[in-house]
Order: C-alpha cells, then structure tokens, then sequence
C-alpha cells in the first residue's frame, strides 16, 4: 500500500519585500550575456521542484505515471501541459491534489487508433480537417466527442 503523505516537506520561507516567498535551492550557473542574466538549472529536473506559486513539494515516486485525462483548475488535460510552469508536467491522480510530476518523452499523449472522426472511423493518422494539410490524430477513440489531438 502507499504512503498517504501527500508531501515530503515544507521548503524554506523567506521574506521578500513584507510578501511570502518561497525558496528551492537549486544547484546551477548564472550567466551573464547582452545584459541579461540567465540562470541555467544543472540539477536533474525530477518532479521534486515545486510548480511557480507552490510552496509545498509533491512527494512522488518514480513508479508514479501521468494520468490523463486530469482536471487541473478546471480544465480537463488529455496531454502534459505548461500551465503554471516552465516545463511541461502532468499530474498522477484525475483531479490534481498536488501531486505531479514533469513530463519525460514517454509521457506524452499517444495517438488512439482506431478512433471517430465525423462519424467515420480510422485506423491511421490522417490530413483530413488539418488546417496545415498535416497528419494528425485524437488522443482519445472519439474525437467527435472529446476533440483532443496532435499531430503525428
């Protein structure tokens, strides 16, 4: 059975002019080009930062796997997504609780052949409705219901 603990710990608080801010630290080199610093991130991106405007970090396991569809402030994601966040992610349970993880290649949305298309059914990518004459497909078997796709 699982561990309930939704949470490994709470990350360090600082104060930032009277406002809460949080602080992850962060192995990495600033970078100082055109006038512009950049900070380039060496640790390994795992899951365990936290999303922008979270201050608790998720406690996840590698065996834990995206979970789509999921709900996420409202809105239903078939797919990884960059909302909130620099990186794509996903969540591991249907309706986000702060439990997440970013995205690796094998995470992503797969195409769900046989699928509906205008009410007829196919078993390949297609062009067919591309605006870009581009082969695409639904990630889900009907997309006439759920119009969820990507390209192939």
């Amino acid at each position: 059975m699982r561990n309930n603990s939704l949470y490994k710990k709470q990350i360090d608080v600082c104060q930032v002019t009277g406002k809460q801010a949080a602080m992850a630290p962060r192995l990495g080199i600033f970078l100082l080009w055109a006038g512009v610093s950049v900070f380039l991130p060496l640790d390994p991106v795992n899951g365990d930062q936290h999303l922008p405007g979270r201050f608790l970090t998720p406690a996840i396991t590698s065996d834990d796997k995206c979970v789509f569809p999921f709900i996420y402030k409202g809105n239903l994601y078939f797919d990884c997504t960059l909302h909130d966040s620099t990186y794509y992610w996903c969540s591991v349970t249907t309706y986000y609780m702060k439990r997440w993880r970013y995205c690796r290649s094998t995470d992503y949305a797969r195409c769900a052949l046989p699928f509906i298309f205008r009410g007829k059914e196919y078993d390949s990518c297609i062009k067919e409705g591309s605006v870009f004459s581009k082969y695409w497909c639904p990630v889900t078997p009907n997309y006439d219901q759920d119009r969820a796709w990507r390209y192939c």
